[in-house]
């Protein structure tokens, strides 16, 4: 199963909304697997997601799990990602 990158961001609370993981993804501020990520890109279990947050914070995430349904719960959300080292994807 695969998701849009900007919908995995802001579902999993990477982003607030997916409007601005779709403006981050657009202005270079994503990374996917190392590669410049577009909105539309697909996420998958075992992908590396690299950003730059709104408040300049770098941040990589593993892809756990994609989310079956278009809602996830605050709790639930750590069961998609695992916070990674800063080094394990590309740098954004």
């Amino acid at each position: 199963m695969a998701l849009r990158i900007d919908l995995f961001l802001s579902l999993t609370g990477v982003f607030k909304t997916r409007s601005v993981a779709g403006k981050a993804c657009r202005t270079g501020h994503v990374t996917l697997n190392g590669r410049r990520a577009k909105p539309s890109m697909e996420v998958r279990q075992g992908n590396v997601i690299g950003s730059v947050r709104p408040d300049a914070t770098p941040l990589t995430v593993r892809v756990l799990a994609v989310p079956a349904s278009k809602q996830v719960s605050k709790k639930d959300r750590m069961l998609y990602i695992s916070y990674t080292e800063p080094n394990l994807g590309e740098p954004c």
